[in-house]
């Protein structure tokens, strides 16, 4: 027999080292190796393995970081709407939007990192 007589599981999906790199940086689009690093606890050697290629992803983290991808695009679309929604109501101006947002980006809550 040979490799390819064997059926391939159902299940199987072939790895996409391209696709799994571009997850990796739709989710950590800056930083993007310390940031999966962190997230990992993982070390950054493997992580450089990963994002060059040379390693795959495992697949577990490519799930959670698909999760992860769908709610970041969600909160993301809740802040934009929160926000038009306050221009239209009371003339929010935008410097004002970016600074609170920056504050709360640098507040406590969000500083520390969480696993993934």
């Amino acid at each position: 027999m040979t490799d390819d007589d064997k059926p391939q599981r159902p299940d199987f999906v072939p790895y996409d080292a391209a696709k799994a790199i571009a997850l990796v940086k739709a989710v950590f689009p800056r930083s993007t190796a310390e940031n999966l690093q962190r997230s990992t606890m993982v070390p950054m050697r493997q992580v450089t393995r990963w994002l060059n290629g040379d390693s795959r992803i495992p697949p577990r983290l490519l799930a959670k970081l698909e999760k992860q991808l769908a709610l970041k695009k969600e909160f993301d679309d809740r802040i934009r709407l929160a926000y038009a929604d306050m221009r239209a109501e009371s003339g929010f101006v935008r410097q004002i939007a970016r600074m609170t947002m920056l504050e709360l980006a640098h507040h406590d809550h969000f500083e520390e990192f969480e696993d993934i």
